[in-house]
């Protein structure tokens, strides 16, 4: 028994702090809120995580590393150098909510908001951009493709969380078809024959 209460015990508090930041941002997050939302005593959650500071760490550590382990994952079902990575990095990004689970996108916005509004985050932020844009870039796209497409990804977000939904969705799924349309434009021109170049086969022995 003592060795699975710890766990689950840290999941309802960092499940707690995502719920907080959803609702308020990361000003909402506070020793008492959370000893509120996740039932606990001051000194249960201080025994755990005695401040603001490590609450906050401790989910952004966990919830992003989970978050490129899902972004991998996705990768990894598809070769490298097709197109295939990227469109999938697209479908998990873009998809439909029905696509996801919801506890994944609510733990990507609450990341998201507290990355933008904490301090010390940067090496983080940078993290998960940098092993976006490698996968993207290495699955045979060019460098400003894989930029646009990273760049895209941000701002749809951002605009998901300013923007009405019905005027989101049809964006979203507009944007999301264009960038496929050049992921698949792209692929094609890299393996068309090009010919201006002679087929060494068409070509008799000298």
């Amino acid at each position: 028994m003592p060795t699975t209460k710890a766990p689950e015990t840290t999941d309802r508090i960092l499940d707690s702090v995502m719920q907080l930041i959803l609702h308020g941002g990361l000003p909402a997050v506070t020793l008492s809120a959370v000893c509120r939302k996740a039932g606990l005593s001051k000194g249960g959650l201080m025994h755990h995580f005695p401040t603001k500071e490590a609450l906050v760490d401790a989910f952004l550590q966990q919830s992003v590393r989970d978050y490129l382990d899902l972004i991998q994952q996705t990768a990894n079902q598809h070769a490298a150098g097709t197109g295939k990575r990227a469109k999938a990095i697209l479908d998990l990004f873009l998809g439909e909510p029905s696509d996801s689970e919801p506890d994944a996108n609510n733990d990507c916005a609450a990341v998201m908001v507290a990355l933008i509004q904490g301090d010390g985050s940067k090496s983080l932020v940078d993290e998960v951009y940098q092993t976006l844009f490698h996968l993207i870039r290495n699955d045979g796209l060019s460098r400003d493709l894989a930029d646009l497409i990273v760049v895209a990804l941000d701002g749809v977000w951002l605009q998901s969380m300013i923007a009405a939904n019905e005027t989101i969705v049809p964006r979203t799924k507009r944007i999301r078809k264009k960038l496929n349309q050049l992921i698949s434009s792209e692929i094609t021109m890299k393996t068309k024959p090009n010919p201006s170049k002679p087929n060494p086969s068409e070509n008799g022995r000298t």
